[in-house]
């Protein structure tokens, strides 16, 4: 009995074993085809499809751009000062708020240069009397000598009187518009349309022709100084149009046309210097920026050209892959003009070819395309 105990407990034991060798065995073999059928997938010989973008070679118009550095510049830009002396009576306007041509600025303490005019008028009116006085004298002097009751020398005498004071007249009165002209100038007023700076006085402060007011910027025309390589001083001239970006607003283009070239390369930097205006209604590009500049040169009209996500950098220039049949091809490629987003392509592609935009990861040469 104990015998035939041992040899079921021993049969019992070779079944479990068998059991459990078989469970790993198909374990082992479901991971190995799950991971045979993952490889699959992805290899040459598995039937499967690679997911791209496309894109068709299409001609384009780029444009030729030079580009450059240069800084932003008031079209006109004055500081402001008092053409007399005197105290600052009031202070008219505020810091940094536009102003416009003849708005008044400052007022300077007149009442000195008024009472001068005063006496200037009054003193006038007094020697206009005495000439009325002299031009009687002169002439009844004069009636009398013809008459032969008068002498030569009274009469002479009297035409000179009439005479000094006709000058002394003419003499006040240039003093009196003098004397006007000066109280002018205690009202300064904006020299053009623009922008105020800020106050570098305050009302009561004693100024003289030497003491700077304030500024006054004129921001709605700029000046744009740029230079560019003297390589490409055949290829600029006075009219062409730019385009300027600052960093404030990195996504805008502002526009911009070139007025002036100097005649003379830059011997520190061998760069040719330019000027170009540009609007700048809205107040949005300030004096004394830096400004990204980009010069069109030209336009290269129907170009071939595709997507610069398409280029795959190689060792020796560029390819692309091109779709035939459903399958991926390598080509090599050479480009030409590079603008964002597109690029040229001067040789190795025709118009109307298809091409892999992106998904270029998992492709490789023969590549089954899945169908779009």
């Amino acid at each position: 009995m104990k015998t035939d105990r041992a040899d079921r407990s021993r049969a019992r034991g070779t079944a479990s074993g068998l059991a459990a060798l078989i469970l790993a065995l198909l374990l082992v073999w479901g991971c190995g085809a799950d991971d045979s059928e993952k490889d699959g997938q992805q290899g040459p010989d598995s039937g499967s499809c690679v997911k791209v973008d496309r894109a068709r070679v299409k001609t384009a118009d780029l444009e030729e751009i030079i580009g450059g550095i240069g800084s932003i510049e008031a079209f006109q830009s004055v500081q402001v000062y008092p053409e007399v002396s005197g105290i600052i009576e009031t202070v008219e306007f505020e810091e940094g708020a536009r102003v416009e041509k003849g708005q008044l600025l400052f007022t300077i303490d007149d009442a000195k240069i008024r009472a001068e005019l005063n006496a200037r008028q009054a003193a006038l009116e007094e020697t206009r009397a005495n000439l009325e006085n002299a031009r009687l004298v002169f002439q009844r002097r004069q009636r009398l000598y013809k008459q032969k009751l008068g002498t030569e020398e009274a009469r002479d005498e009297a035409r000179t009187r009439y005479q000094a004071l006709s000058a002394q007249v003419k003499r006040i009165q240039a003093e009196i518009e003098n004397i006007r002209e000066t109280l002018k100038d205690t009202r300064i007023r904006a020299p053009f349309d623009g922008f105020a700076g800020a106050h570098h006085v305050d009302a009561g402060q004693l100024v003289d022709t030497e003491t700077q007011l304030t500024s006054v910027v004129r921001a709605d025309r700029l000046k744009i100084r740029f230079t560019v390589p003297e390589r490409h001083m055949g290829r600029v001239r006075v009219g062409q149009q730019i385009r300027i970006s600052v960093p404030a607003y990195p996504e805008e283009k502002f526009p911009g046309t070139i007025y002036f070239i100097d005649p003379q390369i830059d011997p520190g930097t061998r760069s040719l210097r330019i000027q170009a205006q540009a609007d700048n209604p809205e107040d949005l590009l300030r004096p004394g920026g830096f400004a990204s500049v980009e010069l069109v040169a030209g336009t290269r009209e129907g170009v071939l050209a595709i997507p610069e996500e398409a280029l795959i950098p190689t060792r020796s220039g560029y390819m692309v892959f091109i779709i035939e049949n459903g399958r991926a091809r390598g080509r090599e490629v050479k480009i030409g003009l590079r603008r964002p987003g597109i690029v040229e392509i001067t040789s190795g592609l025709e118009e109307g070819e298809t091409i892999v935009r992106a998904g270029h990861i998992s492709l490789y040469e023969g590549a089954q395309v899945c169908p779009e």
